[in-house]
């Protein structure tokens, strides 16, 4: 199998390396941070806040990816990731809950620049194998961050390693600045792109796609590290929570290969399967045995849909219409998170109810999008360029 490293591609996941080395990390430890203090609510209300405002600054940070370039717009964000991480150790609400909302902001812009940047800077045949070595390397940091976070925190506690970890995301920063400054070749207008992407109903079919696989996320922020902690201990969870970064690092590329030699759609429609079965086995994970074929089988899963779904949004694309796309895409993503972290508030201890809350969601998406993968990618691209007109 041959592979391919486009020199901004490359420098492009490096820098992410660094970034999401620092901050991945330390979402991860979020939820037990503030548990750890008596105040459990207090992370879940700020990854909220942080995801809310993705999600409503998502549509409005595809205006200026399109109009500034995804660069200027990654590099600019990137700096809240830094402040974020350091507002924590104030234990202050207010200054948590307001870095929360500037690094919601921030980073509808960092990912809608990330998404648009990937693809115009890749082969339109090497969406798939790019995506798949972005997310190997995103992976390896966010690995590597969460294994050695676990161990400072043992050591030290809270303060120092998140001083450390502060750092990361600057050193990333200053990688962005070598990437080479890519903008769309057309222009429309931004407004016009922007309403008929959000009401373009076949979009909104295939973004159901990120509603299901960002529920489950949300569920991996704040549920299973609890659960994981109430079955095994706190040692475990950054063992056990590192699958979701381990498995990208050795099958993100090989399945986003994959899906450039024999398509999405089927890789898109197997991934329900998978995620099925993930939230049955969490549904019973009372026992050890299930609670750890859970996190696998949703382990897997987010790997390998990782850089599918990212060249996904390349193939039903256009040049006018990507970033606008991206953004309903990231902002309908956004929802299911938002979903999943505000139902694990209210039923952390309740893993009954949000594995049936789940399979449902995901029952509800299997059906919108079957009819669609059944067509061929041309189609579903001439589609939504007829609606987004």
């Amino acid at each position: 199998m041959d592979f391919h490293l486009d020199r901004n591609v490359g420098l492009l996941g490096v820098a992410f390396l660094c970034i999401f080395f620092g901050y991945a990390s330390v979402q991860q430890y979020l939820v037990l941070y503030f548990s750890e203090m008596g105040h459990t609510e207090l992370g879940f209300q700020s990854l909220i806040l942080v995801y809310l405002f993705y999600g409503l600054f998502n549509p409005i940070s595809a205006i200026f990816v399109s109009k500034y370039g995804a660069k200027s717009c990654m590099i600019c964000s990137s700096l809240f990731y830094s402040l974020f991480i350091l507002t924590l150790l104030s234990k202050s609400v207010f200054l948590v809950f307001a870095s929360s909302i500037l690094l919601g902001i921030a980073a509808a812009f960092l990912w809608t620049g990330q998404h648009s940047y990937l693809i115009r800077a890749s082969n339109k045949n090497l969406y798939g194998s790019n995506s798949g070595i972005f997310g190997a390397l995103n992976a390896i940091g966010s690995t590597a961050g969460i294994i050695a976070l676990g161990v400072l925190v043992s050591a030290f506690h809270y303060t120092l390693p998140f001083l450390i970890y502060s750092i990361f995301p600057l050193v990333g920063t200053a990688l962005l600045l070598g990437i080479k400054d890519i903008r769309p070749k057309k222009k429309a207008d931004p407004l016009n792109l922007l309403k008929k992407s959000l009401s373009s109903m076949t979009a909104l079919r295939i973004s159901t796609i990120w509603i299901v696989l960002s529920f489950v996320s949300g569920l991996m922020f704040g549920i299973i590290p609890l659960r994981i902690k109430a079955v095994f201990g706190i040692q475990y969870i950054g063992i056990l929570m590192a699958l979701f970064y381990i498995l990208p690092i050795f099958t993100a590329y090989l399945f986003g290969k994959m899906s450039d030699l024999r398509g999405r759609g089927g890789m898109v429609l197997f991934s329900y399967v998978l995620l099925i079965s993930g939230i049955l086995s969490l549904y019973m994970s009372a026992q050890a045995m299930f609670l750890i074929l859970g996190i696998f089988l949703l382990a897997l899963n987010s790997a390998m849909m990782g850089p599918v779904i990212m060249a996904l949004v390349g193939d039903i694309s256009n040049e006018k219409n990507l970033e606008f796309l991206t953004s309903v895409f990231s902002t309908i993503q956004k929802v299911g998170i938002l979903g999943a972290l505000i139902l694990g508030q209210a039923y952390y201890n309740d893993i009954a109810s949000i594995c049936i809350v789940s399979l449902m969601i995901a029952l509800i998406s299997f059906m919108a999008v079957f009819p669609l993968f059944r067509m061929k990618k041309e189609k579903i691209r001439e589609m939504i360029g007829r609606e987004t007109q």
